[in-house]
């Protein structure tokens, strides 16, 4: 059910994002390069007739995708939910769309109330490229044993010390996170890692990625993963994968946003 606010009333609502990461300079806004945050914000000025600031539940680099990006905002509309997503769809470039609104209460932050982000990295293993995935999906040609990627990945489960596996700028922060689910499922050629937990460091899940098939190119024990956990060090790990293979899948609440007045 679509309820018409009153105009004068400021609004939390969540917006349910997806984009190609292709085009843009990652999801924050930047003085210099296309952006996902600057787009939205640009699009939600000429339908609301006033600035707008949002707030994502991450944010993604440049060429990072996104299935599940969610994002809050206050405005003053009379705009029914639908009609926010109808009617910014059609100010957007194709490249980005939001696929759903929910209203929110006054307290709920797409950043701070978010309990889980769930990532997938997609992995194209064939001898000869694919031009269709060429900007979706990690090459790799050499056959891949997904037994021994799947082994490594236990031993990535649970709450650790994440240091080797993020940006060096970031390694000053903490950098205790928690995966709580890692699974790894093969169809055809294609390799699809879903990684999910509390939250992530800052090229995180690539690091984790390329450090993986680092170990498996190699030929490596997959115990030699802890070796790598307990250093701390980013010199300790892999390279980082592409970031065209990684998308922000979803974004878990308690309570789930599944149960807020929605558009759709």
């Amino acid at each position: 059910m679509n309820i018409i606010r009153n105009s004068e009333e400021k609004i939390r609502a969540a917006l349910l994002v997806q984009y190609d990461g292709t085009g843009f300079n990652g999801w924050q806004v930047q003085k210099k390069g296309r952006t996902v945050q600057g787009e939205i914000e640009k699009a939600l000025e000429v339908l609301l007739k006033q600035k707008v600031r949002t707030v994502a539940a991450g944010r993604t680099d440049t060429g990072v995708h996104a299935l599940g990006q969610v994002i809050h905002l206050d405005f003053s509309s009379n705009l029914s939910l639908q009609k926010l997503c109808i009617s910014l769809n059609g100010i957007l470039d194709k490249d980005v769309s939001i696929k759903n609104a929910y209203y929110v209460p006054p307290e709920f932050h797409a950043r701070f109330s978010a309990q889980q982000r769930e990532y997938i990295y997609i992995v194209y293993n064939h001898p000869l490229r694919n031009p269709l995935v060429l900007k979706k999906a990690m090459w790799v040609s050499q056959k891949v044993d997904v037994a021994f990627l799947r082994h490594i990945s236990e031993y990535l489960i649970g709450e650790k010390d994440f240091a080797s596996f993020c940006k060096k700028t970031s390694a000053d922060e903490n950098t205790i996170r928690r995966i709580d689910e890692f699974d790894i499922t093969q169809s055809e050629e294609f390799i699809f890692f879903r990684i999910k937990g509390n939250a992530f460091l800052h090229n995180m899940i690539r690091i984790i990625i390329g450090t993986i098939f680092d170990l498996h190119g190699n030929k490596k024990d997959p115990g030699c993963i802890l070796n790598i956990l307990e250093q701390k060090d980013r010199n300790a790990g892999g390279k980082t994968a592409p970031a065209h293979g990684l998308y922000l899948n979803k974004i878990i609440y308690d309570p789930p946003l599944s149960g807020m007045e929605s558009a759709y």
